[in-house]
């Protein structure tokens, strides 16, 4: 870690929606960590994800470099800021925590570009969607990521499911990750970790918003579901309104 002073981290993400820091993941996720971790950043909303270097969102520039890929992103930062909010866990809590990430990104990412970009759920929010578009240009831009999507979802496999059994799939990823989950105010209790961003960053996409799906009302009738989504808000997010 050196000790010269950092330039301002710039992120570049999707633009906000739906009052949730982001309907992305991804992009959730990361700035979530940031948070967390108390790191100062700029946002620079990207609505077209083939500006960043690897063709996705989100992305950081760092001192006029350019890095995708939330893992890799963290993994500089950790090294080059010498923060990281997992130091208080222990080995059976990191081994719990790769596995939550590898289901939840791995995995469940994919039933969420299905519920947002594929399903007719997800499509009738196509306006809001892409609201920085003119509204002439939005069905056709959101048919094309439509079929880029439904493309991308058959070669993975998911989409050779049938809708009930990309249900139950999902269903089963959350009944795995929320086995795991504490009774306190994080993930692993009392103090925030990593794992925190990931969960919080799927699941803020998947229940506080209005893109209605099985999965939604699944993890509604959760205990503490919703409550750990509004805990982090707050906790996190304060600057945005809650009903």
């Amino acid at each position: 870690m050196t000790t010269a002073p950092h330039p301002p981290i710039k992120l570049f993400q999707f633009p906000r929606l739906f009052g949730i820091p982001n309907l992305s993941p991804f992009c959730c996720k990361l700035e979530t960590w940031l948070r967390i971790v108390g790191l100062p950043y700029e946002i620079v909303d990207t609505p077209n994800p083939r500006k960043g270097p690897k063709g996705k969102l989100p992305f950081i520039e760092d001192g006029g470099v350019r890095i995708a890929d939330t893992s890799r992103i963290i993994e500089h930062l950790v090294k080059t800021r010498g923060v990281g909010p997992d130091g208080h866990l222990d080995r059976t809590q990191r081994a719990t925590a790769l596995l939550v990430q590898r289901t939840l990104e791995e995995h469940y990412a994919f039933v969420l570009a299905y519920t947002h970009l594929v399903s007719d759920e997800g499509m009738r929010h196509a306006d809001e969607r892409f609201a920085a578009l003119p509204a002439i240009a939005r069905p056709l831009v959101a048919r094309l990521l439509r079929r880029a999507v439904k493309g991308m979802l058959w070669k993975q496999g998911i989409l050779r499911l049938a809708p009930e059994e990309i249900v139950e799939a999902a269903v089963r990823d959350w009944q795995a990750v929320l086995a795991f989950k504490s009774d306190g105010p994080f993930f692993y209790g009392d103090k925030a970790s990593g794992t925190d961003a990931i969960v919080f960053g799927a699941l803020a996409t998947t229940v506080l918003t209005p893109i209605e799906t099985p999965i939604r009302d699944f993890l509604r009738a959760q205990p503490d579901c919703v409550a750990y989504a509004e805990r982090m808000m707050a906790r996190f997010y304060p600057e945005f309104p809650r009903l």
